[in-house]
C-alpha cells in the first residue's frame, strides 16, 4: 500500500466501530479514506459509498489481500481490520498493509477452541499480529497488562495507550479515532466537529421499540464475553426479574455460551430463552427453541428482552425488519428503568 496513512486495528472488541468512526471522520476532513470492516456484515467503505462484500462462501483471510488489491491509487488512507483468527495467521493484515499506526483495542477471552481457555492466551494469540517495530495504540486493558507490555518490548514496538476503561463503546472508538488522528499530525480544527457525529452502527448495542405495545429488545450481541455484557446490562438500570434474557447461539462459535454463563448465574430472570444449536453443558436452566423463523422469536420476547450471544443469523435478520419497518427507534440505553 502506498497511502500515506494506513491503520490496522486488532483486538477482540470494537474493531468494526473504530474502522467506520475512521473512515467517516477522515473522509469529513476530506482525506480520501476507504475501510475495510469484517464483522457479520463484510463491508468495503470509501469517500460517499459503502458497499456490503459478496461471499461465496464462508469468510477467508485472503480476502483482506483482495480488499486492498481493489482500491485506487488515489487512497489517501486505508484502514483495514484484521479478520484472522487463528496465531498463525495473524500477521498476514500487517504484512499486506504495512501499517503506519496498529491499534489494538483490548483482548478478552474468545476463540477459545482456537486460542485457549487461559486468562492470557488472547495476548499471546494477537500479539502475533503486531509488526517488529510497530506504532501500537493501545486500550487500557492492554497498557496495563505486565504480559502485553513484555511481547511489544521483544517487538521492539512503540506504544502509546487510551485510557479508556470500560466504557460506551462509541465512546471508546472515539478516544481511539482522536489519537489516530493526532499520531498522523491531523490536528484539523474540524475534527471533533467530524467526531460528535460519529454514531452507532444499527448492529451495535442499542434499545429497540419491537411493536405498538412498547416491547423493548436490548441488542446486545456484539459483546461476546461476561464482562462487556456485564456492563452492558447495567446501563440500562432494569430489574432482571422483569426481564427475559434471549442467548443466541452460533455453530461456530460453541464454546463462547461457556464464557458468559457467570453473567447468566449472577441474576434471576424472568425467562431464558435459547436459540441456535443446542448447548451441551450450559449450566443453567432455559428455554429451547431451535431455530425459529422471526415471527416466532418475535412472539416469545417478553416486555423487555436482553439478547447477547451472537448476532450472525437470526438476531441479524430481526434487527434490519425492524429497521426497514422503521418500528426502530434508535434508543440508546436509558439513565433510568422507563420505556423512553
Amino acid at each position: 500500500m502506498k497511502a500515506p496513512i494506513r491503520i490496522l486495528v486488532t483486538g477482540t472488541r470494537g474493531k468494526s466501530g473504530i474502522v467506520r468512526g475512521l473512515q467517516q471522520v477522515l473522509s469529513r476532513l476530506k482525506i480520501q479514506a476507504w475501510g475495510k470492516v469484517t464483522g457479520v456484515i463484510p463491508i468495503s467503505l470509501g469517500p460517499g459509498e459503502s458497499k456490503e462484500i459478496s461471499r461465496a462462501a464462508g469468510a477467508h483471510v485472503e480476502e483482506m489481500r483482495w480488499w486492498l488489491r481493489s482500491l485506487p491509487l488515489s487512497a489517501e488512507a486505508v484502514v483495514l481490520e484484521n479478520s484472522a483468527v487463528t496465531p498463525e495467521l495473524q500477521p498476514l493484515a500487517a504484512r499486506w498493509l504495512d501499517p503506519t499506526l496498529t491499534i489494538w483495542t483490548n483482548a478478552r477471552r474468545d476463540h477459545e477452541d482456537v486460542w485457549g481457555w487461559d486468562e492470557e492466551a488472547p495476548l499471546y494469540a494477537l500479539a502475533r499480529g503486531i509488526p517488529q517495530g510497530a506504532k501500537v495504540l493501545c486500550g487500557f486493558d492492554v497498557a496495563s497488562s505486565s504480559t502485553a507490555k513484555r511481547l511489544l518490548e521483544q517487538k521492539g514496538c512503540e506504544v502509546l495507550s487510551v485510557r479508556n476503561g470500560l466504557v460506551d463503546p462509541v465512546m471508546i472508538s472515539k478516544s481511539f479515532i482522536r489519537e489516530a488522528c493526532r499520531v498522523h499530525g491531523i490536528e484539523d480544527p474540524c475534527l471533533e466537529k467530524a467526531l460528535e457525529e460519529v454514531g452507532p452502527a444499527f448492529t451495535d448495542f442499542s434499545v429497540h421499540r419491537l411493536d405498538e405495545k412498547g416491547r423493548l429488545l436490548a441488542t446486545a450481541f456484539s459483546a461476546n464475553d461476561s464482562e462487556s455484557t456485564r456492563y452492558l446490562w447495567e446501563s440500562l438500570r432494569w430489574d432482571s426479574r422483569e426481564t427475559s434474557l434471549w442467548l443466541h447461539n452460533r455453530r461456530d462459535r460453541r464454546t463462547r455460551i461457556t464464557a458468559l454463563r457467570d453473567f447468566v448465574l449472577e441474576r434471576e430472570w424472568k425467562e431464558i430463552l435459547l436459540t441456535g444449536p443446542y448447548p451441551i453443558g450450559a449450566g443453567f436452566q432455559f428455554t429451547y427453541l431451535g431455530f425459529p423463523d422471526i415471527p416466532a422469536i418475535s412472539g416469545r420476547l417478553g416486555k423487555k428482552t436482553f439478547g447477547f450471544g451472537n448476532i450472525a443469523g437470526l438476531p441479524l435478520e430481526l434487527l434490519k425488519l425492524v429497521a426497514a419497518t422503521k418500528q426502530n427507534h434508535g434508543v440508546r440505553p436509558p439513565d433510568r428503568d422507563d420505556d423512553a
